[in-house]
């Protein structure tokens, strides 16, 4: 009887048991149900008074939604009590695996272990350049082959008679075209004209006829090659252009030679590219600059959003700004650093491979004062008048038979040898590409073995022996498949940076490249490596003390000298927007968050407004927000703590119309409830514009210009289009 008794009991015990299991399955099923239904749909939204007549009642909804959103959270705040309170974050990674912020995993995403650079006023998190995140969408691309057919032109220089031979190889034409029996071949001089801006001018002379091969004269730099047959002279077998640098103490500065022994200077640059991207994309350049006297410097930030800031702080020492107030007609005129060169006894060089939108030479100020003893610039403008080009992505990928890239890289290669036969002056040059590089992401793959091809062919004309050696780029990738991914901050804002050191150099100065070395790991902006191109022309500067302080960024040093281990985005003077050296946590997009967005996007709409570009594009509304981070501050002991009225949020917002993708860092004042100095031209938009924002040319306004269709305007449009800055309201 007690055992059955017990039976009894531990049954009903059972039974009890899985009726609570089963409740509890239940509620949590409903608690699932419940949040899934107020998950806000991913569909454009912006507020009602600046859609579309025809707008559906969606956008609508959705604006009304996020309305609410700020209203409950602006509630919440009113009724919270002085005890704070921690809200659980929930995000997704780029896999789509959901973590919660008490999660183990996150701990891993959150609080990376490895630094690229390491102190109390920077902790830059190092990001896998072959993370499977990348590698998932990582595809390597093939470049476009120019022409199939063999060259059949080449130049060769006599040591004896110094001068180049023009050589046709008739073999090779003849194969081209079985048919033609007889050719006749001439080549015909390219040279500038003598204007006011003579580097946007070039002229083609008339043809010069010869057989077999010829002398070129020593006022020849630049020819156009052609053969055709000999009663036909429509039946062109081939035409090329060729590049030959000429060496003419006579028509060049001979002035200020230096006596001592100095390092020539060659600058070569890869627009778009990041530490990352470079080794992901071009093993083999990697692996030649990762040689005995190559030093790479990781901590490299960039300091503005695009190509020309960025380049004209590095070549200048100073920001856009700055710049077009030197280069006014009452100053004493603009400050390059090639300038110095060629008063320090230098030859200097230039040389793009742009032919449409060169990056020096726009009609702004600034642009004219560049003026260096050889540029490619003209050359290649009537090389491109008079063979066909091909562009890509708004870039002059072809130039008649050959890449445009493979310009620089002759006209680099020609003024290497040229002046290393010659061995009697140093020469710097500044040789940068990006219609490749920049066209997309992995673009560069297809480039690898041409450049490392390039390098090897440096090395073997001896350049490596006397020269110091930059390998740089202005920024990484800035919209694209990149730009979806978890790195993609740091993808934008570390380029790449190589500097090479001959060995004699590394001998003589053996204190500049033990500097070099420690900073390997510390915190480095383009102003560094502007000091560092000075320095090289100032060498008894031992100490930094020695240098000349550069009034643009008085903290900043070259790289021949030790920076400070403790050294913060401020001192390197990269903006908070560009800075890579704090944390951020990842924050809860409530109602405070989508508030945040909104007066983002108001900023941006003001800014267009007062720059007068409403007449041209659309105002802008906030669709989603993606993505919100709160900057983690590092305090004396290492711990991470967040504190103060003034917080520094990174937010990722999408816009209305059709889609704009921005990411700003904003800092707001929590106790005013109000943004501070956000900078409008700083916010960077992360997926491509170009056929979006035709119709205006400023680069800056680019970014947040959506042009007004060519259909009729809505009302909502028209009235946008008539703001003017006096009628805009406070947000």
């Amino acid at each position: 009887m007690p055992r059955l008794k017990r039976m009894l009991m531990l049954r009903k015990y059972v039974f009890i048991f899985f009726g609570v299991l089963l409740v509890f399955i239940w509620l949590n099923y409903r608690n699932k149900s419940n949040e899934q239904n107020i998950v806000f749909e991913q569909f454009p939204a912006v507020a009602k008074d600046i859609l579309p007549d025809t707008s559906p009642p969606n956008l609508i909804a959705r604006e009304q939604q996020i309305r609410e959103m700020i209203r409950a959270n602006r509630m919440r705040k009113v009724q919270q009590t002085d005890e704070p309170k921690v809200s659980k974050i929930r995000f997704a990674d780029e896999f789509g695996i959901s973590f919660d912020d008490d999660d183990d995993s996150l701990e891993m995403v959150a609080k990376p272990t490895r630094y690229l650079v390491n102190s109390m006023k920077c902790k830059m998190p190092f990001a896998d350049p072959f993370s499977r995140a990348v590698m998932e969408v990582l595809k390597p691309s093939k470049l476009k082959s120019c022409s199939n057919a063999t060259d059949a032109f080449r130049v060769q220089y006599d040591d004896q008679a110094k001068h180049y031979n023009l050589i046709v190889d008739r073999d090779i034409l003849l194969k081209l075209n079985p048919l033609v029996s007889s050719v006749d071949c001439s080549y015909r001089k390219i040279d500038t004209l003598d204007t006011e801006r003579p580097e946007h001018n070039s002229n083609i002379n008339a043809p010069v006829y010869f057989r077999g091969q010829c002398a070129l004269p020593q006022d020849v730099e630049s020819i156009m090659v052609e053969c055709h047959d000999s009663f036909n002279r429509s039946r062109i077998l081939q035409r090329d252009a060729i590049i030959v640098i000429q060496v003419n103490d006579t028509s060049k500065n001979t002035e200020n030679r230096p006596v001592e022994r100095q390092p020539s200077v060659i600058v070569l640059g890869l627009g778009s590219m990041s530490r990352m991207n470079f080794q992901r994309t071009m093993p083999k350049t990697a692996r030649f600059v990762n040689q005995m006297g190559w030093f790479e410097l990781e901590g490299y930030n960039k300091m503005a959003d695009t190509t020309i800031p960025n380049l004209l702080t590095m070549l200048s020492g100073h920001t856009m700004g700055q710049l077009e107030n030197r280069c006014t007609p009452e100053s004493d005129g603009c400050s390059w650093i090639w300038s110095d060169y060629k008063r320090a006894g230098y030859v200097t060089a230039l040389a793009e491979d742009n032919v449409g939108e060169a990056a020096f030479l726009k009609n702004m100020p600034g642009f004219e004062d560049v003026a260096v003893d050889y540029d490619l610039r003209p050359l290649l403008l009537g090389i491109g008048s008079a063979l066909s080009m091909y562009e890509k992505s708004g870039y002059s990928y072809c130039v008649g038979r050959r890449l445009s890239i493979s310009y620089v890289y002759e006209f680099c290669a020609q003024f290497a040898a040229s002046f290393a036969r010659k061995g009697d002056r140093p020469v710097f040059g500044f040789f940068w590409s990006n219609t490749i590089t920049q066209s997309s992401n992995f673009a560069a793959s297809g480039l690898d073995g041409i450049f490392a091809n390039y390098l090897n062919r440096l090395e073997q004309a001896k350049l490596f022996d006397n020269s110091i050696v930059v390998l740089v780029s202005d920024h990484g990738a800035r919209d694209g498949v990149l730009m979806d991914l978890s790195d993609s901050f740091l993808e934008e804002r570390l380029p790449l940076l190589h500097i090479y050191l001959p060995p004699w150099f590394r001998s003589t100065y053996p204190q500049y490249a033990h500097a070099l070395a420690m900073n390997h790991n510390r915190l480095c902006s383009n102003f560094d490596l502007y000091n560092t191109l000075r320095h090289l022309i100032q060498l008894n500067a031992t100490t930094p003390a020695m240098l000349p302080v550069l009034a643009s960024c008085p903290s900043s040093q070259s790289l021949l000298h030790l920076l400070p281990t403790e050294r913060s985005c401020q001192d390197a003077c990269v903006k908070e927007h560009w800075c890579t050296c704090n944390g951020f946590e990842r924050q809860s997009l409530d109602g405070e968050m989508y508030l945040l967005g909104k007066r983002v996007v108001y900023h941006i709409n003001r800014w267009m407004l007062m720059q007068r570009y409403n007449e041209f594009c659309q105002r802008l509304g906030l669709q989603d927000m993606d993505m919100a981070e709160q900057k983690m501050s590092y305090e004396q002991n290492g711990r991470v703590g967040m504190y103060g009225s003034i917080v520094v949020y990174r937010l990722r917002f999408r816009t209305y119309p059709y889609v704009g993708k921005f990411q700003a860092t904003v800092r707001y004042n929590r106790e005013l409830e109000s943004i501070e100095d956000l900078h409008v031209p700083d916010i960077s938009r992360l997926n491509s514009y170009k056929n979006s924002s035709e119709c205006i040319k400023d680069d800056v306004a680019k970014k947040f210009c959506f042009c007004y269709p060519k259909s009729k305007l809505s009302g909502a449009m028209k009235e946008w289009q008539a703001q003017k800055i006096s009628t805009v309201p406070a947000f």
